[in-house]
């Protein structure tokens, strides 16, 4: 009897201070302390399961007594008391989490402003943010707080959901209209000009390199200062209203050349309309290239 009051007032003991562990098992290095018996073990062997993170496991004496058989240690005159136990918890430092999220971006030139994230005790892990999971702000601003949802991964398979909101951006050297482009008209090498500027790191990045816009037509009027896009350029055509046009006319194995004057414009493969100034008649040509098209006679014409 007065061995079994010995083992309760052990327990009630135990229960008043939990057992910290950092990982998914507890390991005899862990419960040396509170259970001298165990001293013997590998400090790195493994006596059981830890807890899920938030929540408490008690290791009966019964339990304890038998891992202590199991590995062969002595228990005579000892007294054994069950012991509480649970998972070591943290609150997420700001350089945890700001480390995490730069590391998230890989971009250079990041400014970030870590604004408010997760406080709650998590266990010991690995902070995982995905670019896709960044929030957008309005109109891409990057002076807007964004919320940036992630998860801490711990254990093998568990995760715990986090969230960050933040302000970033990044910077990047993007291409603008040095002046007004009226709509229809080819932008010159003089209309564009290269800015560094702060932008979202989400926001599209689009026409990197000024050969890619020279020449092209403005689909719309592009005011000075606003960055191209593709949706608001067109290629030029390879054969221009106004343009001389060499024109082969095939009709089976003969062929007829002759050189005419475009009436409307197009690419490669588009049917544009032609005039002959020998006959003052217009026609219908297939651009091949530029400044050439062809005419096909169909059967019997």
């Amino acid at each position: 009897m007065r061995m079994i009051l010995t083992v309760f007032v052990f327990a009630a003991v135990a229960h008043a201070g939990c057992v910290v562990v950092s990982s998914d098992k507890i390991l005899a290095r862990d419960v040396r302390d509170s259970l001298p018996f165990l001293r013997g073990l590998d400090p790195e062997t493994a006596i059981g399961f830890a807890p899920r993170p938030s929540t408490q496991r008690i290791l009966s004496a019964r339990e304890l007594i038998l891992i202590a058989r199991k590995h062969g240690l002595d228990l005579a005159g000892t007294v054994v008391p069950s012991i509480c136990v649970e998972r070591e918890e943290r609150p997420i430092s700001p350089e945890d989490m700001r480390a995490a999220l730069l590391a998230a971006i890989q971009a250079e030139d990041v400014e970030m402003e870590l604004v408010d994230f997760s406080r709650e005790p998590l266990p010991s892990g690995k902070l995982d943010f995905r670019p896709v999971h960044l929030g957008r702000p309005l109109g891409d601003n990057p002076e807007i707080p964004a919320i940036w949802r992630g998860v801490l991964r711990y254990d093998l398979q568990s995760s715990i959901p986090i969230w960050a909101r933040v302000k970033v951006s990044v910077g990047r050297t993007i291409i603008v209209a040095s002046e007004d482009i009226p709509a229809g008209t080819a932008v010159g090498a003089t209309q564009v000009k290269e800015i560094r500027v702060r932008q979202f790191p989400l926001q599209a990045i689009s026409m990197q390199s000024s050969e890619a816009i020279i020449g092209k037509i403005a689909r719309r009027h592009i005011p000075a200062g606003q960055q191209f896009t593709a949706g608001a350029l067109d290629d030029a055509s390879d054969i221009a209203k106004g343009d001389r046009v060499h024109v082969n006319v095939i009709d089976g194995s003969a062929t007829l050349s002759l050189d005419a004057v475009a009436e409307s414009s197009g690419k490669k493969g588009a049917s544009i309309l032609v005039h002959n100034p020998s006959t003052g008649k217009s026609f219908r040509a297939v651009v091949e290239e530029k400044g050439k098209a062809t005419v096909r006679s169909s059967p019997g014409a």
